[in-house]
């Protein structure tokens, strides 16, 4: 923990110097801003997101934690709609860790975090929604290339182009990135078995491999002032080559040790598109059409040996194992939706909306074990998955304004089927309120309440068992009902001069809780599925607080503080938990003459409540750097510069004697540069750009 106070070494030397007030500078921009109805994240404020991906750049997010397998937790709840401009995305169908690194930095404008969200919008996430806005195009002709390097062959690049007439504006965006990491888990586990009690430790390195390529095009056509006809493409492929070997070592009280080496050599390939189709008839009204469409298959060899207590020294009395798996999945979104607003008089104003939403998933997994050379088909772990998902939903919100409150209450219906193999039906209703009263020009205190729904995914629904670690199993559950969830929140927002606060008092219940448990099987063989558990709760407090000390020097401190609740029937015990959590996120951000600017970042997260155990505490620090000549910018970064980031899961507080340590290659260097090309143009309406940037950054210093 001595280290975090790295972190504030730059405070006492900022204190000591005084020659700042003799360098013309420029005011460094806020990266996180904050109002009543949501928090606004913006990517470029960042340097340690420069040359990153989405998955860096959530990982920077206050409040947010990413853990190394792609789940987003936002206020111990990892149930966080994820949408891109407001709409699904198809990333969100494969790895989730792999489909975060999809999209690099440099396309994200900002990223709004919702944690009330009202009628307006989908009820799905018990946590709240996280909406990426990507970089649209601009009326002037610009040409832009990012290309990043980083440590253990890492490598990004990206183009964007963009175009604009008296009526188009269109962009193009190339993305190539590869990135290779290094990671390792460590299991130990006691339990009983045929052979007495037993105790296993696992060992596991593993080399991923991710390559990947996409292109973007965005096309804007306005008719006029009001109306407009937009079109955009993302078209996705991306591979990856992971080399895993796994040492197992299974000790027992009345039998003969056991020993093996589980070599896995896996291959995978996605390729998929989104297509948008959007046109807004006037200002108060937008239609929107999306098509998703995902292909992937996988190639999996797996072979284990087994030896003698070296781990050395073959042991002939165990027949080597070859089995291999290969499989093909095809998944479709289909969505249309639409949303109006009506005006009444000048104070009230009506929104109201549709939206059909279908989700078609097929999946083909053949499993084979070679036997006298040949390899058969096993029928226990072959299996086939299809799924359909379909939901209708409408909304209706009013908002009512005066100079003492803005008040906004409003309620949506969904109406969920579920067919193919698995098969269920429900409709649900969902209102919303939220009350906002300004208490001085620079203040206003706010109340929000919402209900929410997580439904199970296909993922979650799959009866069928993986077989890719034979002692830990894993499976989905086709009984899982949908969580449900109440949302509440108060909060404070205060600008003082150069001071910006904002705190908030949080509440959130959740009935049919549905985590992932862990039971023990025959033998030393574990299997993890997911169940509905019974109820959480959850109540703290968040604050977000931003100094601009100077116009060279500012703080942004982000803190959360609190208390989940977890009662249900885990492994056959009654649990009832309840722990106190926190984390907080430390940024300083400088500017020095010449166009230097760094960054130095820090996060703490505490230990929280997980349905596989507790999850042990961590803490990581960034660095960034850049400099800025004209046109062209060179940027350093180092990412969890002591090593600290992984992932620690300890299960006896629900029965098990299991405890999992995940460590992901996470301290990185890398080193880039962007360069803009502009013609004469585009200078003159740079420097106008840069001229009104600078007197904002004076008024609001």
């Amino acid at each position: 923990m001595h280290k975090f106070l790295f972190l504030l070494f730059p405070l006492y030397v900022f204190a000591q110097k005084d020659t700042l007030q003799e360098v013309r500078v420029e005011g460094i921009r806020s990266e996180l801003t904050s109002d009543p109805t949501k928090k606004v994240y913006q990517v470029g404020a960042n340097l340690t997101n420069l040359g990153g991906n989405l998955f860096d750049v959530l990982s920077n997010i206050p409040s947010i934690y990413v853990t190394s397998d792609g789940n987003v937790n936002y206020r111990g709840n990892q149930n966080l709609t994820i949408y891109f401009d407001g709409k699904p995305a198809g990333i969100s169908s494969s790895s989730r860790a792999n489909a975060l690194s999809l999209y690099p930095a440099d396309q994200i404008d900002r990223i709004e975090i919702i944690s009330n969200p009202g009628a307006k919008y989908s009820a799905e996430g018990s946590a709240g929604i996280l909406n990426i806005i990507l970089k649209k195009g601009t009326k002037t002709e610009s040409l832009r290339i990012n290309s990043n390097v980083g440590t253990n062959d890492k490598y990004a690049f990206s183009a964007t182009y963009t175009k604009g007439f008296k009526r188009w504006t269109h962009l193009v965006d190339l993305n190539v990135r590869q990135n290779i990491r290094n990671n390792y888990q460590y299991l130990y586990r006691e339990n009983s078995s045929a052979f007495g009690a037993a105790l296993i430790t696992q060992s596991t390195n593993e080399v991923n491999r991710d390559y990947n390529q996409s292109i973007r095009l965005n096309s804007i056509y306005n008719f006029s002032k009001d109306r407009s006809l937009g079109i955009s493409f993302i078209g996705r492929l991306s591979s990856d080559h992971n080399s895993e070997i796994r040492y197992n070592t299974s000790e027992f009280v009345y039998a003969a040790d056991r020993l093996y080496a589980r070599d896995a050599d896996k291959k995978g390939r996605d390729f998929g598109f989104d297509l948008n189709l959007s046109y807004s008839p006037s200002a108060n009204g937008k239609i929107d059409f999306l098509w998703i469409r995902n292909q992937g298959s996988d190639a999996n060899s797996f072979f284990q040996h087994y030896y003698f207590g070296d781990f050395e020294t073959p042991n002939p009395n165990i027949p080597v194992r070859n089995e291999r798996s290969s499989a093909s999945s095809a998944n479709s979104t289909l969505l249309l939706q639409g949303d109006w607003t009506k005006s009444f008089a000048k104070r009230g104003n009506l929104e109201y909306g549709f939206k059909f939403n279908s989700r078609f998933f097929e999946n083909d997994f053949l499993y084979e074990k070679q036997k006298e050379g040949i390899y058969l088909r096993d029928a226990k772990r072959s299996n086939g998955l299809v799924y359909r998902e379909h939901i209708q939903a409408a909304y209706v919100s009013y908002a009512y304004e005066n100079k003492y409150a803005t008040l906004n209450t409003g309620l949506r219906a969904e109406a969920t089927e579920i067919a193919g193999d698995i098969q269920q039906q429900y409709l649900n209703l969902f209102p919303s309120f939220s009350l906002v009263h300004p208490l001085s020009k620079s203040s206003n205190l706010s109340f929000a309440l919402s209900s929410r729904i997580t439904r199970p995914s296909y993922k979650s629904l799959n009866p069928f068992i993986s077989f890719a670690d034979p002692l830990n199993l894993n499976s989905g559950n086709p009984e899982l009902k949908p969580e449900k969830a109440f949302l509440y929140e108060i909060t404070h927002t205060k600008d003082y001069a150069f001071l910006s606060l904002s705190n908030t008092v949080f509440f959130r219940d959740i009935s049919g809780l549905v985590g992932r448990v862990r039971t023990f099987l025959a033998g030393d063989t574990t299997l993890t599925r997911y169940e509905n558990i019974a109820k959480s709760r959850a109540w703290g407090i968040e604050n977000l607080s931003t100094w601009s000390i100077s116009k060279a020097y500012k703080v942004t401190l982000n803190t959360s503080l609190f208390q989940s609740d977890l009662e249900g029937f885990i492994n056959n015990t009654n649990v009832s938990l309840n722990r106190w959590s926190w984390n907080s996120r430390l940024n300083q951000q400088f500017k020095w003459k010449n166009n230097w600017s760094a960054q130095i970042s820090g996060i703490f997260q505490s230990a929280q409540i997980n349905t596989l155990g507790i999850i042990e505490p961590y803490y990581t620090v960034d660095l960034g750097f850049k400099k800025d000549f004209g046109r062209l910018s060179l940027n350093a970064r180092v990412n969890d510069v002591f090593n600290t980031q992984k992932t620690i899961y300890d299960s006896r507080p629900f029965g098990l004697i299991s405890d999992l340590e995940r460590k992901k290659e996470t301290r990185i260097f890398y080193i880039g540069f962007s360069y803009k090309f502009e013609t004469k143009k585009m200078k003159e309406a740079r420097e106008r750009r840069r001229v009104n940037e600078e007197e904002v950054e004076l008024d609001d210093f």
